[in-house]
């Protein structure tokens, strides 16, 4: 089995329901994608920033490198056939590494790079699972794949907790060149060897709303006009001082199988947002339809992306570009959708927040409306209470 999540997926998706199937609590709201009142003005995507990231280290112990890097693109001289995919890999990267608290290395990251974050501006915190199944329910897609999410709130920040059937739920039976072709195409730096994903995160505003995002990025070009640039482990000091960077707060506790605390290293190069890029692999004779791709970019602010076109394994030149100005045609062409879609949101928010214990799912069958139901069982929180506090103190 494959120690990274699923990068540059070669065959296309096929509508399965991979959401838990514990019992709802009580119904607080339910919400009609068709009857959903929603504002004349278009919202639109406003001041990006890259705020954090880190890497997963491959290996039996929970470890995240901060800021950590994606794989560089470094295509082989010439072309060459590739072996397909085979084996499994973990649906939910963050949940296998780390079950207990699958969003607490995004805030470790941002503690130590954004010291001084105003955790109080934040409306909403998800990742590209949770955003994107809302985004799919906002504009009432045909692949009517259900889901179900926890929400949680930190200060006045919603957070979106993506819930699989189980953290160590596998994807199974990989077919195409997914896999194969970033580990033929692509290197980790060597501050960053042994990494297994990079996981970034981006804010934004989008129609009055502050958006905190995580995703995976498959890789970044380099930049051919620096020669050298510095880490931010040389910004902060030398990993001993990674205490005084993390203030009063203490490491959370894992259950993973080893039974260890999540560690943190100050380790890798901040790579600018303008040069990371997602990737798709595709047989030649399956021409790639760019609105499959163009929601998940969009809602991520990712502006490269490349789709690598195959013949039984061997790949024809392929090149990463800019996608930019196809994101922004998308979202002139989308709006009414995306007027839905942060309707959908702010009605979350809202919901949540006002509601008794401010923990709630959020789930859809694939068909009827969106529910808004109280959580039942035992207690799940985001974040452990000292990482918690140390956002709103």
């Amino acid at each position: 089995m494959r120690g990274s999540s699923w990068r540059g997926r070669d065959n296309r998706g096929q509508i399965e329901n991979t959401a838990p199937t514990e019992p709802f609590g009580a119904t607080i709201d339910s919400i009609n994608i068709k009857t959903l009142l929603v504002e004349e003005d278009s919202p639109t995507i406003r001041d990006v920033e890259y705020v954090a990231s880190y890497n997963w280290l491959d290996g039996k112990s929970p470890i995240i490198l901060v800021p950590g890097s994606p794989p560089a693109w470094t295509p082989p001289v010439g072309e060459m056939k590739l072996n397909p995919d085979s084996g499994d890999v973990f649906r939910d990267i963050n949940a296998a590494r780390y079950s207990s608290f699958p969003m607490e290395p995004t805030f470790r990251a941002l503690k130590i790079m954004q010291a001084e974050f105003d955790m109080q501006s934040v409306d909403v915190v998800g990742c590209g699972s949770t955003l994107g199944n809302l985004l799919r329910f906002a504009g009432s897609s045909s692949l009517s794949k259900p889901f179900r999410f926890d929400v949680d709130v930190v200060g006045d920040a919603v957070l979106f907790i993506r819930k699989e059937k189980s953290p160590t739920e596998l994807i199974q039976g990989l077919q195409g060149y997914g896999h194969t072709f970033p580990e033929a195409y692509t290197t980790w730096d060597s501050e960053v060897k042994n990494s297994c994903s990079h996981q970034r995160v981006v804010q934004y505003d989008f129609g009055g709303l502050n958006f905190l995002v995580r995703s995976e990025t498959d890789g970044y070009v380099r930049d051919p006009e620096m020669h050298k640039v510095h880490s931010l482990k040389t910004q902060l000091g030398d990993v001993q001082d990674l205490d005084a960077a993390l203030g009063t707060v203490a490491l959370g506790q894992s259950i993973v199988k080893t039974g260890r605390k999540l560690q943190v290293n100050v380790q890798g190069t901040k790579v600018p947002q303008s040069q990371i890029f997602d990737m798709k692999t595709r047989r030649s004779n399956a021409p790639f339809d760019m609105e499959e791709i163009l929601p998940r970019i969009w809602l991520n602010q990712t502006p490269k992306f490349l789709i690598a076109y195959h013949n039984f394994g061997v790949f024809h030149n392929p090149k990463v570009e800019d996608v930019r100005d196809k994101v922004l045609e998308w979202e002139r062409s989308n709006s009414a959708r995306l007027s839905r879609f942060h309707a959908v949101v702010r009605r979350i928010v809202d919901v949540v927040r006002d509601s008794e214990d401010q923990q709630c799912e959020v789930s859809w069958d694939g068909q009827g409306p969106l529910l808004i139901t109280k959580q039942i069982g035992p207690v799940r929180r985001a974040l452990p209470s000292e990482v918690a506090k140390s956002f709103t103190s």
